[in-house]
């Protein structure tokens, strides 16, 4: 949830601390966020996020650090160039509207005093960043829209800036309680509510008044929080999974908090580390999609190629039999001669081409042979590291979806460094180091612990650490997670259990009957030079078993972080 009109002007209301800060530091780590480093007199150093994402679009202080990308954006570029060392001069809302106006000022090249203007559009989809220079003239914005693409704004660079047109609402700061229970007409808060004053989003006209609250009362309730809002009397709270409102909802549970900025941060932090993870998986997945698809084009020809071995071997008959015929003049497009390899002799045609000889043609089919038969003999050989590239391919999309942190996925992105199918970061820029990622977790109803590792790294590092006459299981012959059974004899319903769990995190996990390899630890060896993940395994036993997350979800052990 974006937020809205009143939770704006609590925030605003907020900021005016800021008021006189100058600004020494800006960063852009993502192309919906803006970090703007503000030493204050008032707050000390504090970082300002402007947020323009169209669900969790917002303004607020943050304390965590932001990673920069390789390298700045050019909206990131021209904020620098124009705003470090400037001072705010004047935070303000429009209206109720969801449109806050930083003033600020500065000095330019020559030094002369210079006055700009940051406007921060918090309008869902079509939510913006602006900088202006005095006159109103658009400097830049983080957004361009055409006249093709917004019939209404044009958000071009050198053009002058235009608000998003006026809405015909009342404003609930002079609203009278008369006023408002003639909007009422006794009627739940609701559409009506959204629709007749400015600053009301869905969420508020939910919360302002509750079920329950008797007719005569609800315009009450709605003129009395609009007044407490208006006066800056907040009490700002968390809806938990619902969003945040800048005063205390009734008859529901709420988190209170003591700022707004503090609600905004526990409530979007969560959101904001999912639009992250979501973010590296969707981009991880589309690195491995093409790479398979790739892959699965050369193995298609490679195929295609072996199947061919009727055609060339033809290719060297009529070269052969070519080369048996005479007198056939030069400038004939086919020829009929007798196959006497076959049993018994028969006429065969064989085409020609006119501009060469016979004898040229016969040399044309043999160079066409030689060419085929080596290019099915790089196939044959190629067949089988391709088939091995899909596995690991189909494996490592089967690890990105099991994976829930971001440790995790930062682990596969490194593996997919190694292997060559990311480019890997500049030297220059120091990459972070990220914690060690745990597997996943269950015990046995028997208190056994049962290890599922989520990505390559996991299973290599569980099959480092586990006790060599421990339990390895797998599903057989497809891409899954390597499941360790910390065991040397599991009782027959626990190594039940830990195949059920080896099939679920498989990607036969919608399969019946599924196949499981079980051996102990000390039987599973990664050859030589063999890709992350990639095992051999002797002495094998194996179960056949039904994936079930109801049959394994009990016994899921969460760790805490």
């Amino acid at each position: 949830m974006a937020t809205d009109g009143f939770t704006l002007y609590a925030c605003v209301h907020e900021l005016k601390a800021l008021v006189g800060g100058k600004i020494d530091k800006i960063q852009q780590p993502d192309k919906d966020i803006v970090i703007l480093h503000i030493h204050a007199p008032n707050t000390g150093r504090v970082k300002l996020m402007l947020c323009i994402h169209a669900e969790n679009g917002r303004i607020q202080t943050v304390s965590r650090n932001f990673e920069n990308p390789e390298a700045a954006p050019a909206f990131c570029m021209l904020l620098r160039k124009y705003l470090i060392g400037c001072r705010i001069v004047s935070i303000e809302q429009k209206g109720l509207n969801r449109i806050a106006v930083f003033s600020l000022s500065g000095r330019n090249e020559f030094f002369d005093t210079v006055e700009l203007r940051l406007v921060v559009e918090l309008m869902g989809r079509h939510g913006n960043l602006f900088l202006l220079n005095g006159d109103g003239t658009i400097i830049d914005c983080m957004r361009h829209f055409s006249i093709a693409e917004n019939a209404a704004r044009i958000c071009l660079p050198n053009i002058a800036y235009s608000e998003p047109p006026e809405t015909e609402k009342l404003d609930p700061f002079t609203a009278s309680l008369e006023q408002i229970e003639e909007a009422c007409c006794g009627r739940m808060p609701g559409k009506w509510l959204i629709d007749t004053f400015s600053g009301v989003s869905r969420l508020c006209a939910e919360q302002i008044v509750r079920d329950g609250t008797p007719e005569d009362r609800i315009a009450t309730e709605i003129h009395a929080v609009f007044q407490a809002l208006k006066e800056h009397t907040f009490a700002p709270s968390v809806i938990p999974g619902v969003g945040v409102l800048p005063f205390r909802p009734k008859n529901i549970d709420s988190i209170p908090c003591s700022s707004v900025n503090e609600a905004q941060d526990l409530f979007y932090r969560v959101r904001d580390e999912q639009a992250i993870l979501t973010k590296t998986r969707t981009s991880l997945r589309a690195v491995l999609d093409h790479a398979k698809k790739r892959t699965e084009k050369k193995l298609s020809e490679c195929m295609k190629t072996i199947g061919d071995e009727e055609q060339i071997e033809h290719d060297r008959l009529c070269g052969e039999l070519l080369l048996g015929v005479h007198g056939i003049p030069a400038g004939r497009t086919s020829v009929v001669v007798t196959n006497y390899y076959a049993d018994p002799p028969q006429q065969i045609e064989i085409r020609l081409d006119p501009k060469f000889s016979l004898q040229e043609n016969a040399q044309r089919y043999f160079k066409r042979y030689r060419k085929n038969k080596a290019a099915r003999m790089y196939a044959l050989e190629q067949v089988g590291a391709l088939t091995e590239e899909l596995d690991y391919l189909k494996g490592q999309l089967l690890n990105v979806a099991a994976c829930s942190t971001h440790e995790e996925l930062s682990e596969i992105r490194e593996e997919l460094i190694r292997e060559r199918y990311l480019r890997a970061p500049s030297e220059k820029r120091k990459a972070p180091s990220s914690s060690v990622s745990r597997p996943l977790h269950y015990r046995s109803p028997d208190g056994i612990d049962i290890f599922v590792g989520k990505n390559n790294l996991q299973n290599e590092r569980l099959l480092r650490t586990s006790d060599l006459n421990a339990i390895w299981l797998h599903a057989k012959d497809t891409p899954a997670s390597h499941v360790i059974l910390c065991t040397e004899k599991p009782s027959r319903e626990t190594l039940y259990l830990a195949a059920v769990i080896a099939a679920y995190h498989s990607s036969v996990s919608a399969s019946e009957n599924v196949p499981i390899d079980y051996t102990q630890v000390r039987y599973v060896k990664k050859p030589s030079g063999a890709r992350p993940g990639f095992v051999n395994y002797f002495h094998q036993h194996t179960l056949y078993v039904t994936p079930s997350l109801e049959v394994i979800a009990p016994y899921r052990v969460e760790e805490n972080k």
